[in-house]
């Protein structure tokens, strides 16, 4: 289960994401609960959050696979690190000093999502440099591991802090957090293959996004993620929606709900970190993508805070394990040298959850968010069913020997 820790690498890279996962769904409940006290509670505005972060990542995905490849994703995620840390304290001065309004807290979002496209690019191609293809499940399985703790136990502190000290406490916490966690991608002294060609920049963000055109294997994983983004993956962006306006809790009860989203990550990260190499990928997409679209279902239902807690672990638990999947069999079923362009496009397909996030909100405000879930839910079971024949039909490519 632990088998990637052996990597004397690995390890000051599952620390640095330890404190640094505080700026993934930590961030967006946090962003999305201050979108929600500047516009009276509105989903709509919500949604626009979702949509314009989404659309930073969309536009900026392709040139993060580009940059990933071309550059050390050690000094990449040292620069990106810096960058997020010194966003989160803007906004924790700008909250402070109450002169956050809203299209200005919503304009921040679209440099938010430029941001996470490198992270989650330059992690996730970072793993295959730190543990080679034979334990990319396992080593893709345990950087997740390390993003739990900020998942549960920080997401309980922060909904604490919102209530008791206010949301600039929030921010300021996750600019520290950011922060102690640089220090840690110094230690790494693993160098992986760069690509050193001379073409230009725009030629080879070009090449990237015609892989999924090209490749058959990457435009099933492509065409399957971008729906599962966008009727699964949303459901986190109206976290703070359905504690605040449906289940009608405070920053306490969003803190709980992040928990559970946190412990069903965990949990289902360590049994693909333990079995994920050996059982098949296309397999666990099929039946995780199904088990995520009826857990959404009983999650959107829900009116008790205890029961929303288990039921969004549910379906996170389902997504992540899904996600793991689909990740490793991108950079599996790719050429070498474009491994990280491969990755890009889960990132790009990443994106799409801020559509879903849009259309939640902007549908949820006139029929109810918690309807739109359910219909979601139950479109992502039909898409897995849709899918299936192709999704098993996948085949992995001849894998090269690994060198650090």
């Amino acid at each position: 289960m632990f088998a990637s820790l052996k990597e004397s690498g690995f390890r000051p890279f599952f620390a640095n994401n330890v404190f640094t996962s505080v700026d993934m769904n930590v961030r967006i409940a946090v962003h999305g609960w201050l979108i929600l006290e500047l516009s009276n509670d509105s989903p709509f505005w919500v949604g626009i959050f979702a949509l314009v972060l989404g659309t930073g990542q969309l536009l900026f995905s392709s040139i993060a696979g580009v940059i990933v490849d071309r550059f050390q994703r050690r000094n990449v995620l040292l620069v990106e690190g810096i960058m997020s840390a010194t966003v989160a304290a803007g906004l924790a001065v700008a909250t402070y000093n109450d002169v956050a309004d809203l299209w200005w807290a919503i304009s921040i979002a679209f440099l938010t999502g430029c941001q996470r496209a490198v992270r989650f690019t330059a992690s996730n191609r970072m793993v295959y440099d730190l543990v080679g293809p034979h334990r990319l499940v396992n080593g893709v399985s345990l950087w997740r591991v390390s993003a739990s703790p900020m998942m549960i136990f920080g997401s309980l502190l922060i909904g604490v802090i919102i209530d008791w000290v206010g949301l600039w406490g929030a921010f300021a916490f996750m600019a520290a957090s950011l922060a102690i966690g640089l220090p840690f991608l110094l230690l790494i002294q693993v160098h992986g293959s760069v690509d050193s060609s001379s073409t230009s920049l725009f030629r080879q963000t070009l090449e990237g996004a015609q892989l999924a055109v090209r490749d058959p294997s990457l435009r099933t994983l492509f065409s399957v993620s971008v729906v599962m983004e966008t009727l699964g993956f949303s459901f986190l962006v109206m976290i703070p929606v359905m504690a605040k306006n449906v289940l009608e809790t405070t920053g306490t009860g969003l803190g709980f709900l992040q928990a559970g989203v946190g412990t069903g990550m965990l949990g289902a990260t360590l049994l693909m970190a333990a079995y994920g190499d050996s059982v098949s990928k296309a397999k666990i997409i099929v039946v995780c993508g199904t088990g995520a679209g009826v857990a959404l279902v009983a999650f959107a239902l829900s009116r008790s805070l205890p029961l929303s807690v288990v039921l969004a672990g549910a379906v996170m638990g389902f997504l992540n394990a899904y996600d793991l999947s689909l990740g490793a069999m991108m950079q599996l079923v790719s050429p070498p040298h474009l491994r990280g362009r491969a990755v890009s496009l889960h990132s790009l397909a990443i994106s799409f959850t801020a559509l879903g996030g849009f259309v939640i909100g902007a549908v949820g405000g006139v029929v109810g968010v918690p309807l739109v879930m359910a219909v979601s839910g139950g479109g992502i079971v039909a898409n897995i069913a849709l899918r299936r024949r192709a999704i098993l039909g996948l085949q992995e490519r001849s894998i090269e020997s690994h060198s650090s």
